[in-house]
């Protein structure tokens, strides 16, 4: 009993690993999401205006909502993009 307990404790490779593939992964989907919310803004700032929107609706109404949509849209993309390229990011680097 005690050996399976030993191995399923996540070793020391293991978190390497995943603190790398999250902060990748993390730092693309916050790109990815602050671009697609300024071309939003830009898009949409028209009738912001012409229908009077508060700046508080516009940020707790609107962008609360579209940045977790956008978010989950396109998180099975960016999981991809971020284990390719933190792969070949340790693969390339010695240390």
């Amino acid at each position: 009993m005690k050996a399976y307990n030993d191995s399923l404790k996540l070793k020391r490779l293991d978190w390497y690993i995943i603190k790398k593939f999250l902060g990748t992964y993390l730092f693309m989907i916050a790109l990815i999401i602050s671009i697609a919310v300024v071309f939003d803004i830009n898009e949409k700032i028209d009738k912001f205006m012409t229908h009077n929107a508060t700046l508080h609706g516009i940020i707790f109404d609107y962008y609360l909502n579209f940045i977790p949509y956008y978010t989950n849209l396109f998180s099975p993309l960016f999981v991809f993009l971020a284990v390719i390229f933190f792969t070949s990011k340790m693969a390339g680097s010695p240390t």
